[in-house]
């Protein structure tokens, strides 16, 4: 394994990206990316994963990958394969070691993502259910034609022969307008076929499953939001930075369940806003965006093709909006961070975590903004009804001239504290 390829992108602050090249050298002990060396001190070592691995926040499960590895394996299909089998494997060549994954070709007519610990069956259901794979088939997504899967969940999947980018390539996509762009309206697209199969809100579980991750990782923040009925549960749809086909059009490959995900909460139907706030948060950990391409420029391709009612003003930072998502996502990062032995993500985690409070205050300052704003005006109304027409409850009170000066000074306070409001409300992306 020492020979194979790993594929990562490093932790880097705005700040120390420009003037430089990325890289992917991994940060952590030497351990390929998809192993946990930070929860657990034994050494990986493929024949034990099928016992599991006992860590601080429960047991991992795996397989034994390592004959999967050489062509003799492929030559008879195992009783447990479903969908389609290559009838001839002339080689097997390791890509990459990734996030979640070891990416495997086989000769060049297929791409196989094997899974050594495995963390739920979300990649194969999405084709082994069928209205999930019908809807999914227009969405520009290249789904799996066949896999191997048992009770712990899937263990590889195999997909169409395709490129797989290089940390080098993708932090430079990260960077452009276009592509950029492009990525939010492959996501939003995909997010558009979801929604016919999106399950009604679910809030106090959402909010359980963020006390459950706070819990684990002993924070020292806590943070709660509203959703509107318009955010919905939708089925999982994973998505990776490793995980992107780069072109005229973006293409999105699924990926399994995160494992620090799988073992610091119970699995739920997420809204899609959360999974672009996950993805906005690994982009911009990893020296992503720039002046040009901005978190802007993902969310707006994203709500272009994203059901109507998911983007626009129900963003908005005073109903909830992308900001507890975000938190969220900075959270499963963080844990992530302690998992892998990351120091670098881990501390950039802790600073944004400690911003929590002061982003939390400003929020509510706002929302007492506009909850006044809107008082005024209604007082403005009644004020204006009673000035004009002498009727209603106030209309006794004061004269002519005092009811014109406090018909004005709701007015005035209304525009005011709206402006104010408008003016200084942090934007959802």
């Amino acid at each position: 394994m020492e020979d194979e390829p790993f594929w990562d992108i490093p932790a880097q602050s705005s700040e120390s990206k420009k003037g430089k090249k990325s890289t992917s050298s991994v940060e952590g002990d030497g351990s390929p990316p998809w192993y946990p060396s930070g929860l657990t001190s034994e050494p990986l070592d493929p024949s034990t994963l099928e016992l599991g691995l006992r860590t601080p926040w429960g047991r991992i499960r795996g397989w034994n990958y390592s004959e999967a590895m050489d062509k003799s394996w492929w030559q008879k299909s195992p009783g447990s394969w479903w969908g389609f089998w290559p009838e001839k494997v002339d080689s097997v060549r390791v890509v990459a070691h990734a996030q979640n994954k070891i990416i495997v070709a086989l000769g060049e007519e297929f791409v196989v993502h094997i899974y050594p610990l495995q963390t739920g069956h979300d990649v194969s259901t999405l084709v082994r259910y069928e209205p999930w794979e019908k809807i999914l088939q227009s969405k520009r997504v290249l789904l799996p034609m066949g896999g191997l899967r048992n009770d712990n969940g899937d263990q590889m999947c195999m997909f169409p022969y395709h490129e797989v980018h290089s940390p080098q390539e993708v932090t430079q996509n990260l960077q452009d307008k276009d592509k950029l762009s492009a990525l939010g309206d492959a996501v939003g697209r995909l997010h558009s076929g979801l929604k016919y199969e999106a399950t009604p809100n679910t809030e106090w579980r959402w909010n359980a499953r963020l006390k459950a991750i706070e819990d684990t990782l002993k924070t020292s923040t806590l943070w709660r939001a509203p959703h509107t009925k318009h955010v919905q549960g939708i089925p999982p749809f994973n998505i990776s930075l490793d995980g992107i086909l780069w072109g005229d059009e973006v293409h999105l490959v699924p990926q399994p369940r995160p494992l620090v995900d799988h073992l610091l909460c119970e699995s739920e139907r997420m809204p899609g806003v959360a999974t672009l706030a996950n993805l906005e948060q690994a982009i911009a950990l990893r020296g992503g965006f720039s002046e040009s391409a901005s978190r802007a420029v993902l969310y707006t391709g994203w709500e272009i093709k994203a059901p109507k009612t998911w983007g626009g003003h129900f963003l908005s930072t005073l109903k909830g909006g992308v900001w507890i998502w975000r938190y969220e996502a900075i959270l499963l990062e963080l844990a992530r961070a302690r998992a892998f032995k990351q120091p670098k993500a881990e501390s950039m985690c802790m600073d944004w975590l400690n911003d929590v409070s002061r982003i939390q205050a400003k929020l509510g300052i706002l929302r007492m903004t506009n909850l006044g704003a809107k008082t005024s005006l209604m007082f403005f109304i009644m004020w204006f009804i009673s000035l004009n027409f002498a009727v209603g409850p106030l209309s006794g009170l004061s004269g002519f001239p005092g009811r014109l000066s406090l018909t004005a000074l709701f007015l005035f306070s209304a525009i005011g504290l709206r402006s104010y409001t408008e003016q200084n409300i942090p934007e959802p992306y």
